[in-house]
């Protein structure tokens, strides 16, 4: 994949944010008026490339990290430019909580599910003092977990998958900037039922199609360039988490 492909089809934009400018402004407008928000969607339908973007503009400490009350602690005192020390997590969490009920930044936890209770005591305590956002994938209570009861409190925004139309316009955009072949556009419905509507795994295919020429017109050709996207997203899986490896 060429370095002219990769900026082209990253999550920006033209494919996180495609469709999505009531769902931009609502969020802004929620911030502005300090509003506990909840964002649904699946996975790779953009919550956190939102989120990232959002913060660029917004006053928002965003927290990537929220399966324990330990690594919520982690991430946010990461931004803050805080060490624990000694600390225990109860010490951290309670010179979190009383940090944040000073200064009133809005906090976003990121990739909620199952959540354990000393995690929603700590939500339910933070919300009562700053404005919290929680994205998910699914708000029911089985996959969200100890977090549920409180969510009547908070403004409910889904992020859906892309439509067919959407889709066929993000690759007759590509067609025509001449990022990817130019038969692409004639097989918008197959690569549509591969993506599945999600902006990620289009992004994928893109990338993909970017860096070389594939024979979509058979179905060994769609095969193949759904092969090529699968080892490329688990690749990119793999990369951060041998980063840490050599850090260590």
């Amino acid at each position: 994949m060429t370095e002219g492909a990769s900026g082209v089809f990253c999550m920006n934009k033209s494919l996180a944010f495609y469709g999505r400018e009531k769902e931009v402004e609502r969020l802004h407008s929620l911030h502005a008026l300090r509003k506990h928000v909840l964002i649904v969607g699946a996975a790779g339908v953009g919550k956190t490339a939102l989120l990232r973007q959002l913060r660029q503009h917004c006053s928002l400490l965003l927290c990537e990290e929220t399966s324990s009350l330990r690594r919520i602690c982690d991430r946010l005192e990461l931004q803050l430019g805080w060490t624990h020390r000694k600390m225990n997590v109860i010490e951290r969490k309670n010179r979190l909580l009383s940090y944040l009920s000073r200064c009133g930044t809005p906090v976003a936890l990121d990739h909620v599910a199952a959540t354990p209770p000393r995690v929603e005591r700590f939500i339910a305590n933070l919300k009562d003092h700053v404005p919290v956002w929680i994205a998910c994938r699914s708000d029911r209570a089985k996959e969200i977990g100890a977090v549920w009861p409180h969510l009547y409190e908070f403004a409910r925004i889904e992020l859906r998958l892309l439509s067919l139309r959407e889709t066929t316009t993000l690759i007759q955009a590509a067609v025509d900037a001449g990022h990817v072949q130019a038969d692409a556009r004639r097989h918008n419905l197959e690569l549509h039922r591969i993506a599945g509507g999600n902006p990620r795994a289009l992004e994928e295919l893109l990338i993909e199609l970017a860096a070389r020429e594939y024979k979509i017109d058979s179905s060994f050709g769609l095969n193949l360039l759904e092969l090529d996207r699968r080892i490329h997203e688990i690749d990119l899986s793999i990369k951060p988490a041998g980063h840490l490896l050599h850090k260590r």
